[in-house]
């Protein structure tokens, strides 16, 4: 299963809701224990420090009262474990630096990462000497 199909499988499970902070309005994810149960039998979330050789990084942009909002996911692609997630209301190289050393906190080692064309998660991975390949996780459109 594609990793945007599953990162956006949280859609039905959870409640999204935004506040505002006096600056950027935060994304808050309300869910209720059975719903994260339901969610972690469909997809099981890693919160330990494990060796992982092969982790897929994506993100997609979420819209909410015409604001954009990058969500960042990483997965253990052996284990088909989701390893973090993360709302940015920014997508560069800064945010996608500071989503992979996050990650890196729940690898024992450097895994290999796999991305798509994105050249701040290439450029982010680089700085820190990590190694990846690229896939595309979807299908790009004809014409």
């Amino acid at each position: 299963m594609p990793l945007e199909v599953k990162i956006l499988g949280i859609a039905p499970t959870s409640d999204i809701f935004y506040e505002e902070n006096g600056q950027d309005p935060l994304i808050r994810f309300r869910t209720t224990p059975c719903r994260i149960k339901k969610f972690e039998e469909k997809l099981p979330i890693s919160t330990e420090k494990k060796q992982r050789n092969l982790v897929a990084i994506d993100e997609t942009v979420v819209k909410a009262n015409g604001k954009r909002y990058y969500v960042f996911a990483a997965m253990d692609v052996e284990r088909n474990e989701l390893i973090l997630m993360r709302v940015y209301t920014a997508r560069n190289h800064l945010t996608a630096k500071s989503f992979v050393k996050e990650v890196l906190n729940y690898c024992e080692g450097k895994p290999k990462f796999v991305v798509d064309k994105a050249p701040w998660l290439k450029s982010a991975l680089e700085s820190f000497g990590l190694e990846y390949e690229h896939e595309t996780f979807r299908e790009e459109k004809q014409g």
